[in-house]
């Protein structure tokens, strides 16, 4: 896990430094008195654990965490056992106050790693169910209908409805084609105007402002039409 550790106490980072080194599931990304430092690392790079003092001199480390908007797994080490409360309430992983033993660090690290490896396997399962689903339901003709991705054609917005062509049909469904854009894998459609969306892979031949799909011409608008472009290449 890339680790960074802010403490106002230069004494307190070195021996802080220290144990995540004898750590084998951490990497020492920075360590640093400087709170704004940190937050330049922060902000710009992926930081899966942050220790982090809380009474530092320019800004606390409870607002430096509300200044994140995507704040990593953290870990308070404090000299003051009051704000103990408040960040469990801020859903943090343990609160390590001073002085701090190395066998009491390893504790809440180990919790961290725990709670990682555990988003790990949720993010993996998400994206391993979105490669695996080839289909989508949607509502027609008053039932549920699967419709297998592979099979269609292109997907026109209407004023009340989605149009969905298929290879061997055509339904009509009460949805928006935002909100059936969302269900489509990006891989497999394109959006090419604000009223159609088009299985990639269908288009038989474009022009500058259309695709043909079987022996169906659909326009290209200004809007789409440079992303289109690109991956036809």
């Amino acid at each position: 896990m890339k680790t960074i550790i802010l403490d106002d106490e230069r004494p307190a980072v070195q021996i802080l430094s220290m144990f995540v080194k004898k750590v084998p599931f951490l990497q020492l990304e920075l360590a640093t008195t400087n709170a704004f430092e940190a937050l330049e690392i922060l902000n710009n790079k992926k930081i899966d654990l942050l220790f982090l003092d809380i009474e530092m001199p320019d800004i606390t480390g409870i607002e430096l965490l509300k200044a994140l908007s995507k704040p990593p797994m953290l870990i308070f080490t404090t000299a003051y056992e009051q704000y103990a409360l408040q960040g469990y309430e801020l859903d943090i992983v343990d609160y390590l106050v001073k002085p701090i033993r190395f066998s009491r660090f390893l504790k809440a690290t180990n919790k961290a790693q725990k709670r990682y490896q555990y988003e790990q396997q949720s993010t993996n399962f998400l994206q391993e169910k979105k490669i695996t689903d080839d289909f989508l339901f949607v509502k027609a003709d008053y039932k549920t209908v699967k419709i297998a991705f592979d099979d269609i054609l292109y997907i026109e917005g209407l004023k009340d409805y989605v149009k969905i062509v298929t290879k061997n049909k055509m339904l009509l469904t009460r949805l928006n084609l935002k909100g059936i854009e969302k269900k489509l894998p990006q891989t497999h459609f394109i959006r090419i105007h604000r009223s159609y969306i088009v299985a990639f892979s269908k288009i038989t031949s474009f022009q500058k402002s259309q695709v043909t799909i079987a022996t169906k011409n659909l326009p290209i608008s200004d809007t789409y039409r440079d992303s289109l472009l690109k991956r036809l290449g």
